[in-house]
């Protein structure tokens, strides 16, 4: 069997150089290994942004890069199977991954970031891959690209909810154990200061970040990430399928492919601050 041409890992380094001469755009996908909820393995955030980003490879050609299945997870290391990075270390490694990518000429990097936890350092280390080399990153996520839509009167980001268990069952099965599926509401503790999230509560009428763990509000780990007012938890998973799954996997695909075509040809005009400039803005 032929091994897949657009994946990095298994090109010499001859066509390795010849890949990325070719393309103007490589692929990072990103994860990591925690804790979600009774029903997924510890790896669905790495296996969800893999099998997406396998097959953006394979429907459009882009080069893939290895995955990093490691992240930032250490709200949820109250739980056992959570393997964590600091943030200060993740953001290095992806770094250091941005500097060899500017070894090899690459100036455009798509992640496909598979866990929310690693956001930040993502940010930081591809702000730090334009000054230091004029790369330009974009960090695509399945939630955000599914995040005009319901899935089943439910938000896509949800932590084990409907559309993460669709798109584990389409990308690996044997990681779901769908007789135990549940969606946990958010724990409330304090009538005045009502939590949505952890690290965000509601008090009379506004909203205040408090940094908590997963453990500080589910006691199974899945999370609606919402006030029960707004998404009540549930036992029902019923209407998650394989098949469903591969309809959301498929939109999420077509998207990516569409994106990374267009990002190819993305340009950031240099920056050039001046008063001339700025003041001229008064006279419009």
């Amino acid at each position: 069997m032929t091994s897949p041409k657009y994946e990095l890992s298994n090109m010499t380094w001859v066509e390795a150089e010849e890949a990325f001469m070719g393309s103007k755009v490589a692929l990072l996908p990103t994860g990591s290994v925690e804790q979600h909820g009774l029903h997924l393995g510890v790896g669905a955030d790495w296996i969800q942004a893999w099998n997406i980003a396998r097959r953006v490879g394979e429907r459009c050609g882009v080069t893939v890069l290895p995955i990093v299945p490691y992240g930032v997870s250490g709200h949820h290391d109250d739980f056992p199977g959570v393997i964590t990075l600091q943030p200060s270390t993740y953001q290095k490694v992806i770094s250091e991954v941005l500097d060899s990518l500017a070894r090899n000429g690459v100036r455009r990097v798509v992640f496909m970031n598979g866990h929310g936890g690693n956001l930040s350092a993502i940010t930081e280390a591809a702000k730090e891959a334009r000054r230091r080399h004029g790369i330009v990153c974009a960090i695509c996520q399945w939630w955000d690209i599914l995040g005009s839509r319901k899935i089943f009167g439910h938000p896509a980001e949800e932590h084990a909810g409907y559309a993460e268990t669709a798109l584990t069952l389409a990308s690996r099965p044997e990681a779901v154990r769908m007789g135990r599926a549940v969606l946990s509401a958010t724990k409330q503790f304090d009538d005045e200061v009502q939590m949505v999230r952890a690290g965000l509560a509601r008090f009379r009428g506004g909203l205040v970040r408090i940094p908590l763990k997963t453990g500080d509000v589910s006691d199974t780990g899945s999370m609606t990430e919402a006030h029960p007012e707004d998404v009540p938890g549930t036992r029902d998973y019923s209407v998650v399928t394989k098949e469903f799954g591969e309809e959301l996997m498929g939109e999420v695909v077509e998207w990516m492919c569409d994106f990374v075509r267009r990002f190819g040809e993305f340009e950031v005009p240099p920056i050039n601050v001046s008063k001339e400039k700025a003041f001229k803005e008064l006279e419009t």
